[in-house]
């Protein structure tokens, strides 16, 4: 599996705020989606600012059950807000061979299109 340099920026960076708490949670996270890379459930991963996420998943991720879907979501959410709880960052779900959107978290939920 072809290991992207913007997930690897991503996953060894520091929090950009919090306190211990949150650091605690951003460092689960992190571990988190480095494994759901490992997996194939990740396939790329990239936030340029002032625009959404971009999250492209994997081929494992179309096969998991909605709940684990639901679980890698939140842990995106988790790590792309350093651990901070009771925030969400609004974003789709790309299809890593089409692009399209195949699901959304927004409001801290999420739905498959």
């Amino acid at each position: 599996m072809r290991l992207s340099i913007t997930i690897l920026s991503f996953l060894v960076a520091a929090p950009l705020w919090g306190g211990a708490a949150s650091d605690i949670q951003f460092e689960d996270c992190r571990k988190k989606l480095i494994k759901a890379q490992k997996l194939d459930v990740l396939h790329e991963l990239d936030w340029k600012l002032p625009k959404e996420p971009k999250v492209v998943v994997g081929r494992t991720f179309i096969q998991m059950p909605i709940d684990g879907k639901e679980g890698f979501a939140e842990t995106v959410n988790c790590f792309l807000l350093a651990g901070e709880s009771g925030k969400c960052v609004n974003f789709s779900v790309l299809h890593w061979q089409t692009g399209k959107a195949i699901g959304r978290f927004s409001n801290c939920r999420f739905k498959m299109n």
